[in-house]
């Protein structure tokens, strides 16, 4: 499975830096198949309810969080190709309600989106994206709200990460699955991938982490959404190379603001 610092990212492992979906034998050609998401767990999605499957044509592609009925965040670089072009929005639907990205629940069209106007893929900045959908969520056990944290937990909190990304095995699972992992200090982010990228947080631990397929998916701390999965180093999941999540809190001001004109349009 799988936000400021960063590795000046070359195009030849933006895929995988950015947890970008990509083909598995692309992965097992770059090394160790420790690079995925480690220590994970299947977990239902009623102990996850806010999480979301965004998909292209039906097949599953990025996480996805619920902020409001009809309002999903995600990653920004979760619409764009890996040349950099922005991706058509009528490919896109999202799956809420269900533990498996390929059935159950509910699938929905995606009818907006906003990418923030000051995304970056190299290195990555602002990396969040909302999503509006084409009709309202129905609320129950398996689709409910998160709210937006207000702080940061401290480092070394435990924090949760989940999705349907890349585990240790080399495979994308079909079941969702759930991790611990550690907030991590920013400068000391900094020192390992060299570049201090702001509105970000950083969070890992040996052999868990999040992965491609992950991307955009949350980052909780007791109930409250403090990151959105955004990019790691290569081999995920590597002791020493945590991961970096998109800073909910930096971000809250703009995601309430922009879900308010996105659900007035």
């Amino acid at each position: 499975m799988f936000p400021t610092l960063l590795v000046l990212l070359s195009v030849a492992t933006f895929g995988c830096a950015l947890h970008l979906p990509v083909d598995p034998e692309f992965l097992l050609k770059k090394g160790s198949i420790n690079n995925r998401i480690v220590g994970g767990e299947d977990t239902p999605i009623e102990a996850i309810p806010w999480q979301v499957s965004v998909q292209i044509e039906g097949s599953h592609h990025c996480g996805g969080v619920i902020y409001s009925k009809n309002i999903i965040i995600t990653a920004a670089h979760c619409f764009f190709d890996d040349n950099g072009n922005i991706l058509d929005i009528e490919i896109f639907d999202v799956r809420v309600g269900s533990s498996t990205s390929n059935n159950g629940g509910w699938v929905i069209k995606v009818d907006k989106r906003i990418v923030h106007d000051r995304y970056s893929p190299y290195p990555t900045e602002y990396d969040i994206a909302l999503i509006l959908l084409s009709s309202p969520l129905k609320m129950g056990p398996a689709v409910k709200v998160i709210p937006l944290a207000e702080s940061v937990p401290n480092i070394g909190a435990a924090v949760l990460v989940s999705g349907w990304g890349y585990t240790e095995t080399g495979e994308a699972p079909v079941h969702l699955k759930s991790v611990y992992v550690n907030i991590v200090n920013r400068e000391e982010c900094a020192r390992i991938d060299g570049v201090l990228i702001d509105a970000t947080i950083c969070a890992g631990s040996p052999w868990k982490d999040s992965c491609s397929g992950d991307s955009g998916g949350p980052l909780t701390y007791r109930g409250k959404l403090v990151g959105i999965v955004s990019f790691g180093s290569e081999n995920c999941g590597t002791p020493g190379q945590p991961a970096v999540y998109t800073d909910v809190v930096e971000f809250r001001k703009w995601i309430e603001g922009e879900a308010t004109k996105l659900s007035l349009n």
